[in-house]
């Protein structure tokens, strides 16, 4: 298909599966210069906008919780998404067209239609795709299509239709970036991956995590909401190939991964270049850092309970740990769950926890949670 606009040659268009973890909601239209498109236009809106702009779909609070609340989520309610419609009115001085109630009863029954086509496959959403632009760091920002997203989203999808202009293909399969990750790839001992690559020649590997709804990674970012990620210190514990550091690029945090493996930390370079999202790498074991600069959020996950039992490695762990750390700490238990979790609240300065999610994962039960100061 192609799309014509005046006085430039016609682009053509294709549409393509896109992993959910990189459809980002819109830009903030001073950015993508749209000013002038939006009626009435206020200082207001632009405020109210900017809290749902440029986040990543399982972030978009309202719309993922009409939808959860239709699908029979007794912890859901529409009261968010009531709110953000009547806001993007009053904030421009605007009569909301639809009452409350007319609303709720407008999109169940867009919901209805779309969880009827859905059951007959990805037709329907193929042909009425979400549209989107690539932009760098590596994520697409819907232009049209949010409830639709967030709908296929909430319904499981790992991946999703986006219709985009043919360049913004080329930009992000990226030929030359994709030929050195399949030379990496072709190591026979490399036969397996931890986490999604997520590019559409390797959409037919399995990997050993994050692969079926909910992902841990789907977890924190529902637990995370809407806060603003922009400019926040994340470390990432024991980052194996870059899949949760590469995220938090995407939502503007300043990352740092560490990984002394050397063969992930090789592997996540190659990666990095593949999808356009790079971070900061230190290949020092945690245990071994006494400088390393405080950070807002972490994420830890199944990476403590490999020496959590040899005291010569787990005391400075933890206290690398708790200076490095200020915020908030996610993660993931090895097997030992109860003992895990009291090491690192008696360990270090987390006082409080909250669980997030019963989990499975390379053969063992595990749990969820993060730790807050």
């Amino acid at each position: 298909m192609a799309e014509y606009r005046t006085g430039e040659p016609p682009e053509q268009m294709i549409v393509a599966n896109v992993p959910v973890e990189l459809i980002f909601t819109d830009m903030d239209v001073r950015t993508a210069k749209r000013e002038r498109g939006i009626p009435s236009f206020t200082e207001k809106w632009y405020a109210h906008h900017l809290l749902h702009s440029d986040i990543s779909i399982p972030r978009l609070e309202p719309h993922r919780l009409l939808f959860r609340y239709f699908m029979g989520d007794p912890a859901a309610s529409p009261s968010p998404y009531l709110d953000w419609y009547e806001a993007i009115h009053s904030t421009r001085g605007l009569e909301p067209p639809l009452s409350g109630s007319g609303l709720l009863r407008q999109r169940q029954s867009e919901f209805h239609n779309m969880r009827d086509a859905l059951k007959k496959g990805l037709s329907y959403f193929t042909e009425h795709p979400v549209e989107a632009r690539y932009n760098l760091p590596g994520r697409f920002n819907i232009r049209d299509g949010h409830h639709r997203a967030s709908f296929l989203y909430c319904s499981g999808l790992r991946r999703i239709p986006v219709r985009m202009p043919h360049s913004d293909y080329k930009r992000w399969t990226d030929d030359e970036a994709l030929k050195q990750a399949e030379n990496k790839m072709a190591d026979p001992k490399r036969k397996l991956i931890y986490t999604p690559i997520l590019h559409p020649a390797f959409y037919h590997m399995r990997s050993e995590r994050d692969e079926v709804h909910k992902t841990r990674l789907d977890y924190i970012l529902e637990y995370l909401g809407m806060r603003n990620l922009r400019g926040l210190k994340v470390l990432d514990i024991g980052c194996n190939i870059g899949y949760y550091s590469r995220h938090f690029v995407r939502e503007g945090a300043l990352v740092t991964g560490l990984e002394p493996d050397n063969f992930h930390h090789e592997f996540l370079v190659v990666l990095n270049r593949l999808e356009h999202a790079s971070f900061r790498l230190i290949t020092e074991p945690m245990e071994a850092l006494e400088n390393l600069e405080e950070h807002d959020i972490g994420l830890m996950l199944t990476v403590f309970y490999h020496l959590m039992s040899d005291p010569a490695r787990r005391e400075p762990f933890l206290s690398a740990l708790d200076r490095s750390v200020r915020g908030m700490l996610f993660w993931e238990s090895g097997d030992r769950i109860a003992e895990e979790k009291s090491l690192l609240l008696n360990g270090t300065g987390f006082k409080t926890y909250v669980k997030l999610a019963d989990t499975f994962g390379t053969g063992k039960y595990r749990e969820l949670g993060v730790f807050l100061k």
